[in-house]
């Protein structure tokens, strides 16, 4: 059975976004990989008001459609992240999302799922946009690959394979062969301890899945890596303060 991707569209007008995303199906059918194309402006998704109730509690007070969304990327063996240049940065709606994801921040539930952006703009905030996406999926837990970008001036120029056989490779690939780098092991460290000295919650969860003894989630690091991410670990440890529950 192919791999199947979840491709979140989080542009309303469904124009040069969402047309990358459809011809990217239509390439990946050549893979055998299926593509679901998610529109994030059909689903209700309510602003985040701060409370922290789903980072303290796993419960959202919000009636909204954020946790069926949730739980679809979930289900899913890989994840698009698309966006058009807002303002610099990313859709309003793709913020919306990201903000109801916080408790993901101390509980990834997306661990070890190869992940690629899309990002499409006038002119210029691509790489500032890109670079957020990346650093959201980081805290998920996930494997970072292949981003495709576009401008006004070049959206209509073909897909090549090059810009996502990356992210197919790591669709394909065994988590423990991934070697990730030194900002996501760094991240790591500080989502460990806060997981191990903040919040009971968090504590259960990482140690239920022995993360709390861990350098990374998976993978494949170097001894240098793993020298700097425990030192790291040790002087963060040390300043942050417990908190007993």
């Amino acid at each position: 059975m192919g791999k199947r991707v979840i491709a979140i569209n989080s542009s309303k007008r469904k124009k040069n976004t969402y047309g990358i995303l459809k011809e990217l199906k239509e390439k990946f059918k050549e893979q055998d990989i299926h593509i679901d194309i998610l529109n994030l402006f059909e689903y209700n998704i309510t602003p985040c008001v701060g409370c922290e109730s789903c980072v303290r509690f796993d419960k959202c007070g919000l009636k909204d459609d954020t946790e069926k969304l949730m739980e679809i990327l979930k289900s899913y063996d890989g994840v698009i992240l698309s966006s058009p240049v807002y303002m610099g940065n990313v859709s309003g709606m793709m913020k919306l999302f990201i903000d109801r994801t916080a408790k993901w921040f101390h509980r990834p539930e997306l661990v070890g799922k190869p992940i690629m952006y899309v990002v499409t703009t006038a002119a210029s905030g691509i790489n500032d946009t890109t670079k957020y996406l990346k650093g959201v999926s980081i805290q998920w837990g996930m494997m970072p690959t292949s981003s495709i970008t576009r401008t006004v001036n070049t959206i209509k120029k073909d897909i090549r394979k090059e810009e996502y056989s990356d992210f197919i490779n790591h669709l394909k690939m065994h988590r423990d062969n991934f070697k990730p780098s030194l900002n996501q092991l760094i991240m790591y460290q500080v989502q460990k301890v806060l997981a191990i000295k903040i919040h009971e919650i968090d504590r259960v969860f990482w140690t239920e899945r022995g993360w709390n003894n861990s350098i990374y989630y998976y993978g494949k690091i170097p001894a240098y890596k793993k020298s700097v991410a425990k030192i790291f670990y040790n002087m963060l440890y040390k300043k942050v303060k417990k908190v007993e529950n």
